[in-house]
């Protein structure tokens, strides 16, 4: 008789208690390190580029929007990008950028939703891919669920086509 009361009396206390909080661990890097590392792996030294055409006054935003960025102007970059999207809200480099914006801004949700956008309507290749799956390392990252090493490896290597040697 003692054992079901034992069994019990052990079932009621772990009901009531309540689960361990687990903290989530802040990222290591700072926004402003993660955007180096994002953008540093722009170029590959001899693969092939693929660059989608692009409305000029999408293009003229965008580089205001980067200027403004390196005057340290976040707030009127950000309201540029946004304007560009209302022209065009499906561009690729448009989405990465503003993407970027947010990592800054340590807006995490809309920097991994933006990049996975851009991804979604860019080539899927180049350096735009590579910076929309670091975008949305960084992104999880910072929210306690980045991308496993390997799967980053593998995305990261999928964006990259190096031609064939010619003879």
């Amino acid at each position: 008789m003692k054992k079901p009361v034992t069994i019990a009396a052990a079932l009621f206390l772990a009901a009531c208690s309540r689960p361990e909080d687990t903290a989530v661990s802040v990222p290591l890097e700072s926004p402003e390190q993660m955007l180096g590392i994002i953008r540093a792996n722009d170029v590959v030294s001899n693969e092939l580029v693929f660059q989608a055409l692009s409305d000029e006054s999408v293009m003229d935003m965008r580089e205001q929007a980067m200027r403004l960025e390196a005057q340290g102007n976040y707030v009127a970059a950000r309201e540029l990008l946004d304007k560009a999207l209302v022209l065009q809200n499906s561009d690729p480099s448009t989405l990465q950028q503003r993407a970027e914006l947010a990592i800054r801004e340590g807006d995490w949700p809309s920097a991994e939703h933006l990049a996975m956008k851009s991804f979604d309507s860019g080539a899927k290749l180049g350096q735009l891919c590579r910076r929309n799956w670091l975008t949305v390392h960084y992104a999880r990252k910072a929210q306690g669920q980045g991308l496993d090493g390997q799967l980053l490896a593998k995305n990261l290597g999928d964006c990259t086509i190096i031609p064939p040697a010619r003879m």
